[in-house]
């Protein structure tokens, strides 16, 4: 099996051995594709939140003789929706959550991609909504279009305060800022699950469990995981 994550930034496959491929979403590159998928005829899984990125990729594919079932598509969601507009929810907010629920029961999901999304799945495995926030790339965007005498943060940074220089404060401002609003969406999050499992995932992940004052299950492939999952057989 070959799991393809068609997210806002990235489109990224990972095969069974865990070797992984990636291209950017808004100007995706194939031509390497085809040596990555190798001689082998994977079934190959996809989960998108971006439609143009989604069609390349689909392309790709078929070129290559392989068809490609999406999450929400082909493939239907397990968990039973309490959500009001379905027809906008994304596919990977639930398939995060669907992979968390298979491995933790309740969890809090926050998948930490272009946006910072936290999302609710019960012991019971419904999935209950949650937030959609600024990612941490967007938190610094913001800063530099609406404040470009400021130096850009530095998201490596061993931000504290209180922050002595211009861009150690910037560097605070946005890391702690950016952990503390997670922080407190995850806290209003677990009202509705006490005792749920936080799980946080996405390309940012590793940067927000280091500043969280509470224990978290970093999961870097959930998405992935969740693909694995909802295309198995049946048991």
């Amino acid at each position: 099996m070959l799991t393809v994550d068609c997210g806002n930034s990235t489109i990224r496959c990972v095969d069974d051995a865990g070797r992984s491929w990636s291209t950017p979403s808004s100007a995706p590159a194939f031509a390497s594709l085809a040596e990555f998928v190798g001689a082998a005829s994977p079934r190959v899984v996809a989960v998108s939140v971006v439609p143009d990125a989604l069609a390349a990729a689909r392309g790709a594919f078929q070129a290559l003789g392989l068809r490609v079932e999406v999450a929400g598509v082909d493939l239907p969601c397990p968990l039973r929706l309490e959500y009001v507009t379905l027809e906008t929810l994304g596919a990977d907010r639930w398939l995060g959550a669907f992979a968390a629920f298979r491995r933790f029961g309740a969890a809090v999901t926050v998948d930490c991609g272009t946006a910072t999304t936290v999302n609710v799945v019960t012991a019971d495995g419904v999935f209950r909504g949650g937030a959609i926030a600024p990612g941490l790339a967007a938190f610094v965007a913001g800063m530099q279009a609406t404040a470009p005498a400021l130096p850009s943060a530095d998201l490596d940074a061993s931000a504290s305060l209180p922050a002595d220089s211009t861009q150690t404060s910037v560097d605070a401002g946005v890391l702690i800022g950016w952990a503390g609003l997670v922080e407190r969406l995850v806290a209003e999050a677990r009202l509705a699950v006490p005792g749920a499992a936080l799980v946080v995932t996405g390309g940012n992940a590793g940067r927000l469990e280091r500043r969280l004052a509470q224990p978290a299950e970093l999961c870097p492939d959930l998405l992935h995981d969740g693909l694995r999952a909802l295309a198995a057989p049946p048991t």
